[in-house]
């Protein structure tokens, strides 16, 4: 099934990358690709807990941690009929003085070709804009 890919390197290293990426509650201040991110089981990531996540063009998801791996990795699934989509975030040590950090989307389920084709340029605007930000943001802080 279709999966879209963005890396990065920022001048930081991985747990403060990981500071502002798993905070995703705070990702509406700063991610011009999240509107607005309702926590449902609490603000802090862990397998299993939920957000809703409003973008700009697209219907609110709600996403599921299914994989977390404390300042490096994590993992959500947003499910509809016929569609699964997976969003994984990493991050690794890129040098003494700099991360990497990967975003990458895949579209799975009975409709996730189609879907995939179809969001495809959506797909990489999102994620490469994310990506910038993210690595604007800390930077910056």
């Amino acid at each position: 099934m279709p999966t879209y890919e963005a890396s990065t390197s920022i001048n930081a290293d991985p747990d403060s990358v990981w500071r502002a990426l798993s905070d995703v509650a705070k990702w509406p201040e700063w991610l011009p690709t999240v509107l607005k991110v309702e926590p449902l089981d609490g603000e802090r990531l862990s397998v299993g807990s939920r957000f809703v996540v409003h973008q700009p063009k697209l219907r609110p998801a709600t996403w599921v941690v299914t994989e977390l791996a404390e300042t490096g990795r994590f993992v959500w699934v947003a499910r509809s009929p016929g569609l699964v989509m997976l969003a994984e975030h990493d991050i690794a040590q890129h040098s003494s003085t700099a991360s990497r950090v990967t975003l990458r989307f895949s579209f799975n389920g009975l409709l996730g070709g189609v879907m995939g084709r179809m969001f495809r340029s959506m797909t990489e605007s999102y994620l490469a804009q994310e990506a910038a930000s993210l690595k604007q943001r800390v930077e910056i802080s």
